[in-house]
């Protein structure tokens, strides 16, 4: 299995990027319980968060608009931003209506018409359910453990004025402003292969390549220019990728560690080292290849770490994943 993993530690400043509901005038940013640990034990803290659907939704909409522009099949729905997907038989379109009663000839329609649906995944919940599990994963990102002192709430205060009802409009919204740690994984060995059965291809295998390098490229394109979260045109927030590692690795997945302190990749190379002892000892040996990249700000400093090849800039950090990514897969 070929598989990509990301940390990253995102500075954003004065975001609104995951907000819940609105009471009277006053617009409440997402917030969520984390538990902590301390040199005295562990500790409950309510923080700014943006939730993982955002970050998914965000992913598939420019995967879906990359995927027009260059060529690659997209259905309708994924195409308009409305990821409701194949899930029942109202929102079927036709070449999806004649093997709905089919689940494997149903899965690899839906893959062959819609790139979004092949690495997003979907749930048709028909007389015959089909499951496809998403090729990406991608959590809430939450304040850094060692930075939730500098992690804050506020709400701001604005007016509107309106001159001909000569009256004030007041309201308030909360905006966020901390360390953030982002994680997201990829399984791009299932990307184009059947979930229903898992040795046959959903498409040919030069089709398979595009959409992989779609995936990993989409990733850097949102992550680079912070293409993710809502509430953007008043409240685009300050941010910076102070640094973030990569991960590509087969036959067997390993994860970057969560970036919540500064020596995550330093911790995440001595996984990587100890997983290779463990599977090169024994009598059951085989051979994992894995590659470990580092793109790295200097407004963080990080732990001198060995083994580890460095980029200048995010985006060099995704070219050379992809280029590892796409070397182990051919």
């Amino acid at each position: 299995m070929v598989f990509l993993s990301l940390s990253a530690r995102i500075l954003l400043n004065v975001e609104a990027l995951n907000m819940v509901e609105s009471v009277g005038n006053f617009i409440r940013h997402r917030r969520a319980p984390i538990v902590v640990p301390t040199n005295t034990g562990f500790i409950l803290k309510y923080v700014p968060v943006l939730s993982g659907e955002s970050l998914a939704h965000a992913y598939q909409e420019l995967l879906a608009d990359l995927a027009v522009r260059l060529g690659i099949k997209v259905c309708d729905n994924c195409r308009a931003g409305y990821f409701i997907k194949h899930s029942d038989d109202s929102v079927l379109e036709d070449w999806a209506k004649k093997v709905k009663d089919k689940p494997e000839e149903f899965e690899k329609a839906v893959v062959q018409n819609c790139v979004v649906e092949d690495i997003g995944g979907f749930l048709y919940a028909g007389a015959q359910p089909v499951k496809r599990t998403s090729r990406f994963q991608v959590g809430y990102v939450v304040p850094a453990y060692d930075a939730l002192t500098t992690a804050a709430v506020e709400a701001q205060f604005h007016v509107r004025y309106a001159k001909e009802l000569k009256f004030q409009s007041i309201y308030n919204i909360e905006v966020g402003s901390a360390v953030y740690v982002l994680g997201f994984n990829l399984d791009v060995d299932g990307i184009g292969i059947l979930s229903s059965i898992k040795t046959s291809e959903g498409v040919p295998k030069e089709e398979r390549l595009k959409r992989v390098e779609l995936a990993v490229k989409t990733l850097g394109f949102m992550l680079s220019n912070s293409f993710f979260g809502a509430k953007r045109s008043r409240f685009t927030p300050a941010w910076k990728v102070l640094n973030a590692a990569a991960v590509v690795s087969h036959p067997i997945p390993i994860t970057a560690d969560p970036a919540h302190t500064k020596d995550y990749v330093l911790t995440t190379m001595k996984k990587v080292e100890s997983f290779k002892k463990l599977v090169s000892s024994g009598t059951l040996k085989f051979e994992e290849d894995i590659w470990v990249g580092l793109y790295k700000s200097k407004d963080e400093t990080l732990p001198e770490v060995k083994g580890v090849e460095e980029v200048d800039n995010i985006v060099m950090l995704m070219d050379k994943a992809l280029d590892k990514i796409l070397k182990m897969i051919k």
